[in-house]
């Protein structure tokens, strides 16, 4: 049951108990230990003693000695609790010092100093065994009363477990204080984390305090809470994207599909409209859902890249080549200067953009219009730059045609203005090969899009 309790009890609780323990078991061994050093000392001293005042008498119990002269102990403090006395191989008492009311036994070992506990007294004694002319063999007997240091001792004792039952009381109320202090940061981020939900990211807790474990977890946290918020937020804007963005050519192939079903059977002219709609729409959604996929797999950072070194200049003559054979409106594609180098890039993922950045000059560029692509080399960089004579972008609208489904006319076509998602990628392909797009337009004159890449 006690163990049930300790698991089930809260941090504060633990740390207590641990604490109140160690304090309390610390304190017992300091304390015990301080009490038998006294007593240790107290009994070296008296046994000192009593073989002082044994050095003292013993020669003057000579063979000759008047053993009943009460002079043999006038050097004796009186003042010390020493006890003195004579006695014959009989048990006969020959002489002893004042107040002598102890029955300390004559036995063996002799001249050892000896413990005795008697009727709640603690005496220090020594016997010692010599001849006498007059009485023959003879003992002397010199013994320490020490009830004044026992008397000590268990005052000492009294207070020290009183010293100690306080320390143990204010060890437990401390250490409780101090550790719901310290676990406080633990309750403001349990508390910030139940007000945290789906519906409610933008809580954080708060990090404030000294620089320790719990501010670390702490920042932690809120960095871990960031990441959640910004890849919920770009869930929530991929699901609003798409679906806005869907809900258009669905909506198209839906009513040319109703159309069909009610005259296309009987009108020709009915049917290829729809056929040719429905086809073009068919595209366009396969061309979304494939760019979506892509930002999709970006966001998740699952997109991977198979670098490898090739020349620059064949990417690009490849690019041009590919794009005069589709190409229909009479426009001159030309190379320009292209620098014969190679670069350690992803040769998919480049043409891709590339191909991006021609396709937006084709769809805003006028027939007989031109687009030239071209690179340069400056130190470790090369510039990869694609222009044209078409349109242009109007100058405020230049910082926002790289965010997602932004077209830069809406009044246009949905077949001339696309999806709003090709710039978006381009600048994700260009990020991940650690390069950089400008953009320098005039509307109405062209546009000059502007890759900076490292060769190697």
């Amino acid at each position: 049951m006690r163990l049930n309790f300790i698991r089930k009890a809260k941090i504060s609780v633990k740390i207590t108990t641990i604490y109140a323990f160690t304090f309390s078991f610390v304190l017992l061994i300091l304390s015990a230990t301080v009490l038998y050093g006294i007593k240790y000392y107290l009994n070296n001293q008296a046994t000192k003693q009593v073989n002082d005042i044994t050095n003292i008498i013993f020669p003057k119990l000579t063979y000759k000695a008047d053993l009943k002269d009460k002079n043999l102990f006038y050097d004796v403090p009186a003042n010390e609790n020493m006890h003195i006395r004579i006695i014959a191989s009989d048990g006969k008492l020959i002489n002893e010092s004042n107040k002598f009311n102890y029955q300390v036994k004559i036995k063996k070992p002799y001249n050892k100093v000896r413990h005795l506990e008697e009727k709640d007294k603690h005496l220090q004694y020594k016997n010692v065994e010599f001849k006498n002319k007059s009485y023959g063999i003879v003992f002397l007997q010199v013994v320490k009363n020490m009830d004044s240091e026992y008397d000590f001792l268990t005052v000492l004792f009294v207070f020290m477990a009183l010293a100690d039952f306080v320390g143990i009381v204010l060890s437990v109320l401390l250490g409780y204080i101090t550790s719901r202090r310290m676990l406080k940061p633990i309750e403001n981020i349990t508390k910030t984390a139940e007000d945290i939900s789906i519906n409610n990211l933008k809580e954080r807790i708060n990090a404030e305090g000294p620089n320790d474990e719990l501010k670390k977890l702490s920042c932690t946290l809120n960095n871990m809470i960031d990441r959640l918020q910004e890849s919920f937020e770009k869930q929530n804007q991929f699901v609003s994207d798409a679906s806005h963005e869907l809900r258009t050519p669905i909506a198209v192939i839906q009513g040319y599909a109703n159309l069909l079903d009610r005259w296309g059977k009987d009108d020709r002219e009915a049917l290829e409209k729809s056929i040719k709609a429905i086809k073009l729409e068919t595209v366009n959604m396969a061309e979304l859902i494939e760019k979506l996929l892509f930002l999709a797999r970006n966001d998740n950072g699952i997109l991977m890249m198979e670098k490898n070194q090739f020349k620059l200049k064949q990417l690009i003559d490849e690019v041009v080549e590919e794009t005069k054979v589709a190409e229909t409106k009479k426009i001159a594609i030309t190379n320009g200067e292209n620098a014969d180098i190679k670069v350690l890039a992803d040769y998919r993922l480049l043409k891709q953009m590339l191909r991006i950045f021609i396709d937006n000059s084709i769809k805003f560029t006028p027939q007989y219009g031109k687009i030239d692509i071209s690179s340069v080399v400056q130190g470790n960089n090369v510039k990869l730059i694609v222009s044209d004579n078409g349109s242009g972008i109007p100058k405020n609208e230049i910082g926002k045609i790289f965010d997602r489904f932004y077209t830069v006319d809406k009044s246009r076509s949905r077949e001339s203005s696309g999806t709003g998602l090709g710039l978006s990628i381009a600048k994700h392909i260009a990020a991940m090969h650690n390069g950089t797009i400008e953009v320098e337009s005039k509307d109405g004159i062209g546009t000059k899009i502007i890759v900076n890449l490292k060769i190697l």
